[in-house]
């Protein structure tokens, strides 16, 4: 409804106003959240109680987790979505990493965003589940973490990869490398061919990780190229930095897939988050830089020079994803 003066003295006669008074309202609300914005988070690396007596995880991590949840609701539109690309967890799933971080982030489904997350190598689905029940029921491959979320003007496709089996002692960290097992595969060569829209592909690992078989040239990526021709993309965490590239697919065809690596929120390396703004015809990922370090955050305020230096290039970086891949 378009309440211009003259609809509205027409209402205000008719009905005390009350229709336009309802459409504003309406308006605003729908205003509050932007369906096409989303915030991409990973390696989070949270840690409560450690249960295989080894030392305990730091603290400051749930200092980069607070400051992005304080970012994120700052936003004005709010994000429709937040998604977590997996290793939510300290080291090894325990309980209370869990349980540490749930309060933080659950102020971001209070204010009626969408959490979505992924397993990384550092969670236990079992202990992850316990935490956040329901989100395993959202998946079409049973047992999995596997979901299709709304980008707006695109999807998401996020895979579960981790190897771990939940049953390993707590001081067994599992399988470092992430890989597509057949289950997930078998869905994916159901699904994949017959999307309509525009659709991102992504799990906690590097799209290398991941084989169709042992065959030289068995890659998840060849095959996303020769089997999904709505895929314009890939984008992963678990290596800890902003790094945009491109995959190719045989020397002999100019197709590639173009792939990004997101930074950790606040462990180590790269430490920041991501805005996701889809448009008609392009996704762009802006990186949201807050810090760099290695191999853990500094209690003093010396820091190599290099490390000012890295925050600085990665100050207003991008990565554009075209949807149209016709010609390539």
């Amino acid at each position: 409804m378009n309440c211009n003066r003259r609809t509205f003295l027409g209402l205000a006669a008719a009905t005390g106003a009350a229709g336009c008074v309802g459409a504003r309202a309406a308006d605003g609300n729908a205003q509050k959240f932007d369906d096409n914005l989303s915030v991409f988070v990973t390696d989070i690396h949270i840690g409560g109680k450690q249960l295989d007596g080894g030392s305990e995880a730091p603290t400051y991590t749930q200092g980069h987790l607070s400051a992005f949840v304080d970012e994120v609701l700052s936003m004005k539109p709010l994000p429709r979505r937040v998604v977590s690309f997996g290793d939510l967890a300290y080291l090894r799933g325990n309980p209370d990493d869990y349980a540490t971080s749930k309060p933080i982030l659950k102020r971001l489904e209070d204010a009626g965003i969408e959490l979505v997350f992924c397993m990384g190598n550092h969670d236990r689905r079992s202990e992850f589940n316990k935490a956040w029940p329901g989100h395993l029921e959202k998946s079409p491959v049973p047992g999995k973490f596997v979901r299709v979320v709304s980008l707006g003007t695109s999807d998401l496709v996020i895979l579960d990869c981790l190897q771990g089996a939940d049953d390993r002692p707590w001081t067994d960290s599992g399988p470092v490398p992430g890989k597509l097992t057949k289950d997930v595969l078998d869905w994916c060569k159901k699904d994949f061919p017959k999307r309509k829209r525009p659709f991102f592909v992504s799990s906690h690992f590097p799209i290398c990780d991941l084989r169709i078989n042992d065959k030289k040239n068995g890659t998840f990526a060849i095959w996303l190229l020769e089997n999904a021709p709505m895929c314009v993309g890939y984008i992963h965490g678990h290596d800890h930095r902003w790094r945009p590239e491109w995959s190719r697919g045989s020397w002999k065809s100019p197709k590639t897939i173009r792939t990004l690596c997101l930074p950790s929120n606040g462990l180590w390396g790269d430490i920041g988050h991501a805005i996701f703004r889809t448009s008609d015809d392009r996704a762009v990922c802006s990186l949201a830089v807050r810090d760099f370090y290695f191999p853990r955050k500094p209690e003093n305020d010396k820091r190599p020079a290099v490390w000012k230096l890295k925050v600085e290039e990665n100050k207003g970086a991008t990565c554009t994803f075209l949807y149209d891949r016709e010609g390539v």
